[in-house]
């Protein structure tokens, strides 16, 4: 699906889906969206990501249709849903090398929606400064690494330099702001004696409960200006404003999903604006963002997928 703001229509493993994205003053939108539902065949499972493009859109466009379909093969080979992301991952980034797909990376933040015999399980899987914000009570829980993968974490510095780079200007190699990614494949074996940047995703498993509304999944837009409770807290204010005319906007074919992810994004791109007038800059304003939403007591789901 592709849209600068959308939802899905009647999703059955999810409550609601809902999606925004803006361009910002780039040339390109590089950033990429996918919402699978039933993923597997399973009436109460579901996969959704968001990807953060740099360098173009060849990686992007790539991971968007290929490593949902990897997780899903892994899925069928082991009872270990974080085995099978963590292959998912590596596989994907192998099959880009092989189709000589190596000039651009993306971030990833994944999350796989399961039910299993204890209730129903998110399994989150990332790589560099995408975040899952998961709202438990109205408290905002990170579901992604606290270090967003940054190459200023002291942790994230020496995996790299123990693997023979270097950092440079904050950056791996004076290049990559973040530590791990899909592709930029010059920044990883066969290139270099050893993978600089790393394609292992951090994984995270989550039991949902009744306490558990809505999932923020972004990149690094939302983030660089505003915290995870800020986040939480701005689609609450907006939730509770909304909630009473849902059903009217649903008879418009409207959703509520959609309008909490615009809300998010409208209040980044005006902080942008606002730091522009302050600094007389522009830094970058592209950003993306879906919202997922848990609803009743079996705690259903709504994530973001468009794919632009």
């Amino acid at each position: 699906m592709v849209s600068k703001m959308g939802f899905a229509h009647n999703p059955v493993s999810v409550q609601a889906v809902g999606w925004a994205e803006d361009q910002g003053r780039r040339a390109e939108m590089e950033d990429g969206f996918v919402f699978v539902d039933q993923f597997g065949g399973r009436e109460r499972s579901a996969f959704f990501a968001v990807y953060d493009g740099h360098g173009g859109r060849q990686v992007v466009d790539f991971v968007t249709r290929e490593l949902h379909e990897n997780l899903l093969r892994e899925l069928r080979k082991t009872d270990s849903p974080a085995d099978a992301l963590l292959q998912a991952f590596r596989l994907t980034d192998e099959d880009m090398l092989r189709r000589s797909i190596t000039s651009s990376g993306c971030t990833a933040c994944c999350c796989l929606l399961q039910e299993e015999m204890q209730g129903r399980v998110i399994y989150t899987a990332h790589l560099g400064d995408s975040r899952a914000v998961l709202a438990r009570s109205g408290t905002a829980t990170r579901m992604t690494s606290m270090t967003d993968h940054k190459a200023t974490d002291l942790l994230e510095a020496k995996r790299v330099i123990e693997a023979g780079g270097h950092i440079i200007n904050d950056r791996v190699n004076g290049m990559l702001a973040m530590t791990r990614a899909l592709g930029d494949h010059v920044l990883k074996m066969p290139m270099l004696p050893n993978d600089v940047v790393s394609n292992v995703p951090d994984i995270t498993s989550t039991d949902l409960t009744k306490q558990d509304s809505f999932i923020i999944l972004a990149c690094d837009g939302i983030w660089d200006v505003m915290n995870d409770q800020q986040a939480v807290q701005l689609v609450v204010e907006c939730m509770k404003e909304l909630t009473p005319v849902a059903r009217q906007l649903e008879s418009e074919g409207r959703s509520l999903a959609e309008i909490l992810a615009r809300m998010l994004v409208h209040d980044q791109v005006g902080t942008w604006q606002l730091l522009k007038i302050k600094t007389g800059k522009w830094t970058r304003t592209v950003m993306s963002v879906g919202c997922v939403k848990f609803g009743g007591e079996d705690a259903h789901l709504r994530a973001k997928t468009p794919d632009s």
